[in-house]
């Protein structure tokens, strides 16, 4: 099994050129599983109740122009 550690370690040995493709490939890894889990959140989590929230307020005049 792979550690956190023995990751970490092979990412500092690798080489300039490799250690950016491999920068810019968990980048957007990362920006991916985010997407994923706002999406996630919009559809049945904590911002669904946030956006119904805001939703109403708009709907009810409780809002004001910033």
């Amino acid at each position: 099994m792979t550690t956190v550690a023995e990751i970490r370690d092979a990412v500092q040995a690798l080489p300039e050129d490799e250690f950016e493709a491999f920068s810019s490939w968990f980048d957007s890894y990362e920006q991916d599983r985010w997407d994923r889990q706002i999406e996630r959140d919009q559809e049945s989590g904590p911002l669904r109740d946030l956006m119904d929230k805001a939703r109403s307020d708009f709907q009810a005049g409780k809002c004001s122009r910033l």
